[in-house]
């Protein structure tokens, strides 16, 4: 019998400037704000917490996307733990290509397109928003984010906008990899966006188009998926949809999260 399923620890990167602005990032390079710093180093005692009570929760590897508000956000967190674990790069975790939304402030979007396109461009599975016009001022910072990810990125990426079932299928090779390091008994952790983090999701639980519509990703708080084998060396669940390490905070961060209109 070989070694039990590693856990597999989700953490969305801590506040962004333009998180904060309620401005769509999508692939804008943009840093934590004070108050995303500050969830960081709480993410990282959480964590380091929960490690000090079950060694088996302590990450062989810590995987980022290399957008710098997620990159610094693993950086926090990896030195909260014990080695630390080696910090990886994976250009597959980055957030979903917000199209025309791109540096847009949320209310201006919702009043230009109005609200059922809003919606239906923000939180549905196959929709993409409009495609990132040529001459848009976004561009030029789109595509300075795109040149500084590796060669097959820039060969896989959309450059005009993506869905989030575009991003779910850019992050099938990245769960293949991490599900083997699962089975061996390696625990995870990583490091994402709310969109790449959804997507992630929808591999990870098996979730539809609906539920992961209605799925939300509170800034800052580690989220737990433990795991049992099945004969077929499947991964199963212990808990569809994992375990906050703070329920209640997490609960109140997503509460405040759907005031705001969502992830």
């Amino acid at each position: 019998m070989g070694p039990s399923p590693g856990a597999l620890v989700l953490v969305r990167h801590g506040q962004s400037t333009f998180n904060a602005g309620d401005r769509f990032t999508g692939l804008l390079d943009v840093p934590l704000s004070d108050v995303g710093v500050a969830e960081a180093r709480r993410a990282a005692r959480l964590l380091a917490d929960a490690v000090a009570r079950e060694p088996a929760l302590a990450p062989r590897r810590v995987v980022t996307s290399p957008l710098v508000r997620a990159s610094a956000t693993a950086a926090v967190m990896a030195e909260a733990l014990p080695g630390p674990p080696p910090l990886a790069v994976e250009w597959r975790l980055v957030e979903r290509h917000y199209g025309a939304f791109t540096d847009k402030l949320r209310d201006v979007v919702r009043r230009d397109y109005g609200e059922a396109a809003y919606w239906r461009y923000r939180r549905s599975y196959l929709h993409r928003p409009p495609p990132l016009a040529d001459d848009d001022p976004a561009r030029a910072l789109v595509d300075d984010t795109l040149l500084r990810l590796p060669d097959a990125a820039r060969a896989t990426l959309r450059t005009d906008a993506e869905s989030l079932a575009d991003v779910v299928e850019r992050l099938r090779p990245f769960w293949a990899a991490t599900r083997v390091r699962l089975l061996h008994g390696e625990a995870v952790l990583v490091v994402g966006h709310g969109n790449s983090l959804r997507a992630l999701s929808v591999l990870v639980d098996d979730l539809t188009p609906e539920e992961v519509q209605d799925l939300d990703v509170p800034t800052g708080h580690p989220l737990v998926h433990r795991f049992t084998a099945a004969p077929d060396a499947a991964l199963v669940p212990e808990v569809r949809g994992g375990t906050y390490l703070d329920a209640q905070g997490a609960e109140h961060a997503v509460t405040d999260l759907r005031a705001r209109g969502g992830t």
